[in-house]
C-alpha cells in the first residue's frame, strides 16, 4: 500500500490549523469549524430522540442525520481531495483509486474523530470501515443509556460518502462541488448507501460500516 498514514497525520497536524476570531477555519480550500464535538452531538441526539417518541419517524431520524453526513463527506471531504494541501501531502503518496480512501482516513485521523481503519476495499464494490473511539458512540455512552440501535450517524454517511466520491463520481479529476453533483452522487440508483452493522452504543466492541451499491 502507498499510504503512509504516520507521514499524513504528520503533516496535517503540521498544518498549524486553527480556528480565527470566528471560530472558521481556512483549510483545504473550505472552511472547517472549531466548536466541541458535543455541541453536534447533542443536537443530532435531541433531535433523533424527539423524532423516535412517534415510531413512524424512527427510520426518519435515522435518514435524516445519515444525510447530513452524506452532506458532510461531499463538502468536507469532497473538498480537501480538491485542495492544495492534498495535492502536496497526500496526492505524491497515490498510485491507485483506491488510495484515495486510504488516503482519506488518514486524514480523517489526523482529526481526532476516532480512529478509522480500512477493512476491506473490493474497487467499485464495497468498502469496510471500523471506527474506534468514534466521537458520536463515546458522546452517546457518556451523556445516555445503552442503544438498541446504532447512533453514529455522520460516520455513517461519511462512509458512503467516500464510496460515492470516487466511484459513483470522480473525484479525482477535481469536478465541481456543485448541487447537480450532489444529487448524482447521492440520488442515483447506482449509489452506494452504509450501514452501521456494529456501534458501540450497543456495547458492540467498535463502529463498523458497510457500504455496497443501493440494491
Amino acid at each position: 500500500m502507498a499510504i503512509n498514514e504516520r507521514k499524513i497525520i504528520e503533516a496535517v497536524a503540521g498544518l498549524g490549523i486553527t480556528g480565527n476570531d470566528e471560530g472558521l477555519i481556512p483549510a483545504f480550500g473550505l472552511y472547517l469549524t472549531q466548536h466541541m464535538a458535543d455541541y453536534y452531538n447533542r443536537i443530532s441526539f435531541a433531535t433523533a430522540r424527539r423524532l423516535e417518541r412517534t415510531p413512524e419517524l424512527v427510520d426518519d431520524a435515522r435518514t435524516l442525520l445519515v444525510e447530513a453526513g452524506h452532506g458532510c463527506a461531499f463538502n468536507t471531504f469532497g473538498g480537501i481531495m480538491r485542495s492544495a494541501e492534498w495535492d502536496a501531502v497526500v496526492r505524491p503518496m497515490l498510485e491507485t483509486r483506491e488510495d484515495w480512501i486510504y488516503g482519506m482516513a488518514a486524514v480523517v485521523n489526523a482529526f481526532g474523530w476516532g480512529r478509522w481503519a480500512v477493512r476491506d476495499l473490493v474497487p467499485n464494490q464495497r468498502l469496510v470501515v471500523s471506527i474506534d473511539e468514534s466521537y458520536e458512540a463515546e458522546g452517546w455512552l457518556r451523556d445516555y443509556p445503552k442503544s438498541d440501535r446504532p447512533r453514529c450517524y455522520l460516520a455513517n454517511g461519511g462512509v458512503a460518502g467516500l464510496m460515492n466520491l470516487l466511484y459513483v463520481g470522480d473525484i479525482t479529476t477535481g469536478p465541481d462541488l456543485n448541487d447537480a453533483y450532489y444529487k448524482q452522487l447521492f440520488r442515483g440508483n447506482d449509489r452506494f448507501t452504509s450501514t452501521e452493522i456494529l456501534c458501540r452504543t450497543k456495547g458492540d466492541p467498535m463502529c463498523l460500516f458497510i457500504a455496497q451499491r443501493l440494491r
